[in-house]
Parts: structure tokens; C-alpha cells; sequence
């Protein structure tokens, strides 16, 4: 990234210090990353897979330790040793037939001393031969068609991965996701970071801003009764991040959306780490991510059905941590588990809900509970009688883990007797 966006590029011997939050978003991809290979290769006679990986604001793709002088890999050697980490895991299964991860990469960066940096950076780490590694010096947007045409010349059922890192929120529209759904509808996932901080701290009626809001499709957030009067006092500042949350998820295309909350120590600035894909087991994975990697979260929200997800450096020892509504701690799952008992009946009383997969797919957007943690609910939930989980042929499930998405959901009469 240019050093207007945080980072200093210019000087090729001493690339630019690496920020916790940029740590915690490289460890956050590597990791799903590894985890799309591991189900995608679930089945033993898959013996290739085809993918690509898109990263359209690549940076320098080296830093500074924090901590001393070594040099770190940025996401683009981090993506490419991931993949590599992930083949070499597979095929240390004992399979049959070996493995093999066709991965192709796309790397976009804008500031020339950050693609020097990159080039130097794929020497360094030995990574330079690759024939399958794309740099371009462009613009993503610019570039994006040639990419897009290259994908498509490749397979007719591409998989996707793009990764925008975007510094503040202004690089990427929401209709721009759209049409990568609407070109890869089945095998696209987008990982995007939004600066929260970045349009909220200006937010206003002027109309430079609003021509701004304009071009990003998100004009409406002006429009709510709630926010005319109270644009720059602290309480609005929820509102519009739950209004902001509503905005993209409608726009962007994807079923499925996961925002991971990051306050930059650096900046003092939050960002939303935003997974969007078309795949409910995508949507899992990449909260499985979340719930491995224990840090401290900060959302605004409950534990069950109505939440955001995010994470602070600043709030990494235990004593910290119940400054926040919900963190992924020890007891998280045990708050989780009893906010969804107690959600589901209530939610389950005002809607139309038949199978869980209807009751999975239209809550868990605003949860962060995995569909493990669905099941285990629902499970305790017909055990007192409030529900049943019923299976084609109408048996009762006898444990969680034989739930499956195409079960019914029977309401008892326990059910209207809690309102």
C-alpha cells in the first residue's frame, strides 16, 4: 500500500513494520485457506483441486518484525506457503492417489515501490519461479476484467477466492462484489476489509460526502429518521454500523456474510474482516477460523442471534476481556449454546420455520454460532419438550450430531406456552 494508506513502500532495504491488526488478518485468511482445501479434499478420490486466489491490494508483500529486525512475509507469500502447507497436509494422509493443489494467484498492487517490493519479496522467500503468480502493477478495478477473462478462459466453474484488503472503504463497491457473484455464482468467496472508523468518523449531509455515499450505493444510511439530528454524538454510532452491516450484506450478492470486528492499534481505527460467499459451509469454516484463533472480540450485540464479531489487540489479556459484550474465550461456547436456547423459541414463534437448514439460513448471518453449536441447541431444546427434530421419516433425532439440515422442526405446544 502507498504510505498515504499506512504504509511506506519507498525504500526497498527497509519495508515498513507490520501492524497487529494486518498480523491477525493474514493469520485469519492463511487459516480458512487451509481449512477450503481440508473439505474440499474430504473425499478421498478427490485427487486435484483448481483454484485461485485473488489478492487486489497485494501491498509490498514483506515487513519489519515489530519486535527486531526480521523481515516477515505479507499476504502474498503467506497465501502461497498456506496453500502449499495444505497440499503437503493431505498428502501426508497415507492417500491412495496423490494430491495436487492447482493454484493460480493474482496479485494487484497500485504503488510501484509496493510492487518492487512485492517482486523482491517472491525472490526473497524463493517463491519468483512460480509460473502460476500474476503481479500486476494496476489499479484492482482497472484490472479486474483481464482477470475475470483469464479466470474464465481457465475453467467454466471457476473457484474463487478474492481477497480485497482495501485501506479504507472507497476501493471496492458493493456492486462490484455483486458482479463477481454474478460472473462466479457457485464457487466465489470474497474476504474484504471495510474501514468502519473511516466513513463513520466523517459521516455528514455535505455533499462531497454524499456523492461519495453515492457511488458506493449507500446514500440510504443519511435517510434513517434516527440519524437526522444526531449524526456526530457517540449514540448514533451503533445505529449506523447496524444500518452500514444491513446496507452491504443487501448489496453485495452473497448469501452468506460474516463480519470479524479489528481495532488497528496502530490507527486506532476499526475495520470489518467481511467473508462473503454462496455456501453455508464456507460461511462455517470461516467462523471455525474465528473460534480457533482465541483473541479478544468486540461486537455490538448479544451471544445468540443479533450480534457482530471483532477483535481488539488492545484487549488480548483475560482481565480485559469483559470490557466486551462477547469474545471468543473458554466460556463462549457455553454462552452461546444458552443465548441460542433462549433465542431460537422466540424466533421460531414469529416466523415460518420448517427444517433447520430454513432456521440456519436465515439467522446466522447476525450469530456467531456454527452449525455444531445450532445443533447441540436444538438438541437441548427438544429434550425439554419445547421442540422436536424430526427426520424424513418422522423419527426424533437421539443425539446433536445426527441433526441434519434437511430435519424438520416440530413446535410443541411448550413452545407457545414461554410468551
Amino acid at each position: 500500500m502507498p504510505k498515504k494508506n499506512g504504509y511506506d513502500w519507498s525504500d526497498i532495504s527497509s519495508p515498513p513494520v507490520l501492524d497487529s491488526h494486518s498480523s491477525v488478518k493474514h493469520e485469519i485468511m492463511c487459516d480458512y485457506l487451509r481449512r477450503y482445501i481440508a473439505v474440499f479434499t474430504k473425499n478421498p478420490n478427490v485427487d486435484r483441486v483448481r483454484i485461485n486466489i485473488i489478492d487486489g491490494f497485494a501491498g509490498g508483500g514483506r515487513y519489519r518484525s515489530p519486535v527486531g529486525s526480521e523481515i516477515l512475509p505479507g499476504s502474498p507469500v503467506r497465501l502461497m506457503r498456506a496453500m502449499k502447507t495444505a497440499e503437503a497436509e493431505i498428502n501426508a494422509c497415507g492417500r491412495i492417489k496423490p494430491f495436487t493443489l492447482d493454484a493460480n494467484y493474482y496479485f494487484v498492487e497500485i504503488d510501484r515501490g509496493a510492487v518492487e517490493q512485492l517482486r523482491f519479496s517472491l525472490a526473497e522467500f524463493g517463491l519468483s519461479s512460480e509460473k502460476n503468480v500474476h503481479v500486476f502493477h494496476d489499479n484492482f478495478l482497472a484490472v479486474l476484467p483481464k482477470i475475470c477473462i483469464d479466470i474464465k478462459s481457465r475453467s467454466r466453474k471457476p473457484r474463487n477466492i478474492f481477497i480485497l484488503d482495501q485501506y479504507g472503504y472507497k476501493d471496492v463497491p458493493p456492486c462490484v462484489l455483486r458482479n463477481l457473484f454474478w460472473l462466479f455464482p457457485s464457487g466465489t468467496e470474497v474476504i474484504l476489509t471495510f474501514s468502519t472508523d473511516s466513513l463513520i468518523n466523517y459521516i455528514s449531509t455535505k455533499p462531497n460526502f454524499v456523492r461519495t455515499l453515492e457511488k458506493l450505493n449507500l446514500e440510504g444510511l443519511l435517510k434513517h429518521p434516527d440519524l437526522q439530528d444526531s449524526i456526530e454524538i457517540k449514540q448514533s454510532r451503533l445505529l449506523i454500523e447496524q444500518l452500514l452491516y444491513e446496507e452491504i450484506q443487501s448489496q453485495c450478492g452473497a448469501s452468506f456474510y460474516t463480519p470479524f470486528f479489528i481495532v488497528s492499534r496502530k490507527s486506532n481505527r476499526a475495520y470489518w474482516l467481511i467473508h462473503l460467499s454462496s455456501h453455508p459451509t464456507a460461511r462455517n469454516e470461516m467462523l471455525l477460523t474465528h473460534w480457533k484463533n482465541q483473541n479478544a472480540f468486540e461486537h455490538h450485540g448479544t451471544n445468540g442471534l443479533n450480534m457482530m464479531l471483532g477483535y481488539d489487540p488492545t484487549f488480548e489479556a483475560i482481565a480485559d476481556q469483559q470490557t466486551f459484550d462477547f469474545y471468543f474465550d473458554d466460556d463462549a461456547d457455553h454462552r452461546v449454546l444458552n443465548a441460542l436456547v433462549e433465542d431460537i423459541p422466540e424466533f421460531l414463534a414469529a416466523s415460518e420455520i420448517f427444517t433447520v437448514q430454513e432456521l440456519v439460513f436465515k439467522t446466522c448471518n447476525r450469530s456467531p454460532a456454527t452449525l455444531d453449536q445450532y445443533k447441540h441447541a436444538l438438541f437441548r431444546l427438544q429434550q425439554t419438550k419445547v421442540l422436536k427434530v424430526l427426520t424424513a421419516n418422522g423419527k426424533m433425532r437421539r443425539s446433536a450430531n445426527s441433526i441434519s439440515l434437511e430435519d424438520h422442526l416440530l413446535v410443541t405446544n411448550q413452545l407457545f406456552l414461554l410468551f
